[in-house]
């Protein structure tokens, strides 16, 4: 058996992407132990684990054999009727077949399968080496790395991430001689670009980050250096009797960017602290990659910034960042000013010269939808309609900023602040800082009602506009981010009837964000393609809470409101937990199952006095039980309903065991199934139970 030792590949380049440098390695790891498993040189034991710095990113699997064991490979001939002429002789087929696999037809055998009798070939291949198959397959992993753009660099016609400068190889001790983008693979890795720039020659795959660590000052993994990060943050805060401000994407943009961290602490003029906390937040993080400082809430002149060197003295790279930063500030302290010497309303004047899409206008156009679409959505929130068309007005106001402009992100926080500046009231300035939110995926909601309601009413808008003119998404293409719009209509719903219990309709909400359309200019089935479309972001968005069955029974009527929906699947959750849920799951197949074989028109509400006890029976049950379900279906109690259906079950069994439902006599017949109709219909008032996983359920 061939031996088994780890494997090493490191592939060193010029500064790689930082966006982009995490999924590089996790790729390369996963590209690389793939192609290994399926040439047998791997297991799916083996471990992967990949490293990711700036200039490197490399992979190391476990137990990798350094050759292939060698495999009896079958070959399948013509059938063997075929194969042979009635004397014995070989015919041109069995002939073809030999001279292919260069043997003679004496060496064939008869292979039997389950299609018959087969003339064919058995052949010992010889294992082939890890330094081959590396060599053959290295360079399509690379090739289908996930990287935005690539890049040609000297005179070969390799592309690349990046231009690459070595590649190391090892399995255990021994080098692998790979040549790849004009270079030949080897031991030697390279060090920290100013710390040290010498080669490093690595002597074993298990001693790579270590040897890179004491003799290369280079962190390799990622994970290590992102916590040796935030523990630097961490200490110098506490130096400062203060609290970090650590985003965990630029915690981990910051971790790209560096190979051995060094955190240093800085200051900044406390008068820059006039300017709104969000644009010098948004100063240090955004354009410096800075840790801004606070205490209780309150943000301190203080910064954190990480070096990608170790220096003696920090003196010279505390002062070169604060100068920077002072300088940035300066500009969020112009725009600040600058911005104020005009009202929201004189900005958005400018907003007719603003295109939104050219077929649904300008961003004025936007506006005025949004005002009239607001108060008609603050109405049914019982909100203030003037402050809903007030902050429906002005929310799109602050694009044509300064601030704005410098600081994209800051769009509506700022139009909040210039707000309360120029005399709006408190709740419109918020609703307006609030109204993008949600941003991105687990961003925080609007804190305030009028901010729910003006969020839920821009994002309609725009659900509404672009589906309407047929630009909805297709396949991973979504250039209005309409997925992310969906997502967070549905939160906000979900919200306004949590918080506020007010649970609106679906479908009333899309008929008046398209009504504000002039008519005609949006396609006719735009309310029912949108409903379809937050159908089945409502299950992307609940598949962490429910599983597939209990959405699919919870939706079973449709996407009505989805605060109802939400509580209908938590009951069904539930219910599907409990001791009586298979015997009632039983009881609505079979009767489904038996409205199935009938194809002859019922009725229902007609009333039928039954031919039997058990018709009776059931009846004076169904009828109870429709009124208490009933009542609990219009309270919300989705748990209870549920429950009481299970008082139906003895009923339901004396009805099966002692009634016929297809009986020969035609009025009873059509009577029990009309029975049936309603038991069904009862059974499905929470939601189809047909469609719950239950466990011990007979299927």
């Amino acid at each position: 058996m061939a031996k088994k030792e780890d494997l090493l590949l490191e592939i060193g380049t010029e500064e790689l992407p930082p966006r982009e440098l995490l999924t590089l390695g996790a790729a390369l790891g996963a590209g690389l132990s793939a192609a290994l498993i399926d040439r047998r040189l791997a297991t799916t034991d083996s471990s992967v684990q990949t490293f990711a710095a700036p200039r490197r990113i490399a992979a190391r699997i476990t137990a990798i054999a350094a050759r292939q064991e060698a495999q009896i490979v079958v070959r399948k001939g013509p059938a063997l009727a075929a194969a042979f002429e009635k004397d014995g002789s070989p015919t041109k087929a069995a002939l073809g077949f030999a001279r292919s696999l260069g043997v003679e037809v004496s060496s064939l055998e008869t292979l039997n399968t389950e299609r018959g009798a087969f003339l064919g070939y058995r052949e010992r291949q010889a294992g082939r080496t890890l330094t081959e198959i590396l060599g053959e397959v290295l360079p399509g992993v690379l090739l289908a790395l996930p990287a935005g753009r690539r890049m040609r660099w000297g005179a070969g016609d390799g592309e690349f991430v990046r231009p690459i400068h070595w590649v190391v190889a090892l399995q255990g001790a021994r080098v692998l001689r790979i040549p790849i983008f004009g270079l030949v693979s080897g031991r030697r890795s390279r060090g920290h670009r100013f710390h040290a720039p010498r080669p490093l020659n690595i002597p074993t795959a298990d001693a790579y980050e270590k040897i890179l660590k004491d003799h290369g000052q280079v962190v390799a993994d990622f994970g290590e250096r992102r916590d040796r990060i935030r523990g630097q943050i961490e200490h110098l805060a506490l130096t400062a009797n203060a609290q970090a401000i650590v985003d965990p994407e630029l915690l981990d943009l910051v971790t790209a960017l560096v190979e051995w961290p060094h955190a240093v602490l800085g200051t900044f003029d406390e008068e820059f602290l006039d300017v709104p906390r969000e644009a010098l937040i948004a100063a240090m993080q955004g354009h410096q990659k800075y840790f801004p400082l606070e205490r209780e809430g309150r943000l301190l002149p203080r910064f954190i910034t990480i070096a990608n060197i170790a220096p003696k003295d920090d003196q010279a790279i505390r002062k070169g960042n604060e100068r920077v930063l002072a300088a940035r500030f300066a500009d969020a302290r112009f725009f600040w000013d600058s911005d104020r010497k005009k009202s929201l309303d004189a900005y958005a004047q400018g907003l007719s010269q603003v295109a939104f899409e050219k077929r649904l206008g300008s961003l004025a156009d936007k506006a005025s939808r949004l005002e009239r679409l607001a108060r008609v959505i603050g109405s049914e929130l019982a909100l203030d309609r003037e402050q809903a068309g007030r902050a429906a007005a002005l929310c799109k106001a602050d694009l044509l900023t300064g601030m704005v402009g410098e600081f994209p992100e800051l769009q509506g926080v700022m139009g909040g602040h210039y707000a309360l500046c120029h005399g709006e009231a408190p709740a419109i300035a918020q609703a307006i800082a609030e109204h993008y939110r949600p941003r991105f995926s687990g961003d925080a909601l609007p804190a305030s009602p009028l901010g729910l309601a003006l969020a839920l009413t821009d994002k309609l808008d725009t659900l509404v506009g672009i589906f309407g003119i047929g630009l909805g998404p297709t396949g991973d293409k979504d250039p209005f981010a309409l997925r992310r719009a969906a997502i967070g209509i549905l939160r906000l719903l979900e919200a306004l009837g949590e918080r506020h219990h007010r649970d609106l309709e679906i479908a009333p909400l899309l008929e008046r964000a398209r009504a504000q359309y002039p008519e005609g200019l949006l396609a006719p089935t735009v309310v029912e393609e949108v409903r379809h479309f937050l159908t089945e972001r409502l299950r992307n968005l609940l598949e962490n809470r429910f599983s597939q069955d209990v959405m699919a029974a919870a939706l079973s009527p449709g996407l009505v409101r989805v605060f109802d929906t939400v509580r209908r699947a938590q009951a069904l959750a539930a219910f599907a937990q409990s001791g009586y849920a298979a015997s009632l799951a039983f009881a609505h197949k079979r009767t489904r199952n038996i409205l199935k074989q009938n194809h002859e028109p019922l009725d229902a509400q007609t009333p039928w006095a039954g031919a039997e006890a058990a018709d009776l029976r059931l009846t004076q049950e169904i009828e109870r039980c429709e009124t208490g379900t009933g009542e609990r279906v219009r309270a919300g109690d989705y748990q209870g309903a549920l429950e009481s259906l299970h008082t139906l079950r003895p009923a339901v069994d004396a009805f099966f065991e002692d009634a016929l439902v297809m009986s020969d006599d035609a009025e009873t017949r059509k009577g029990r199934l009309r029975l049936l109709t309603r038991l069904a219909a009862l059974f499905e008032t929470v939601g189809d139970l047909s469609c719950l996983k239950i466990a011990g359920e007979s299927r």
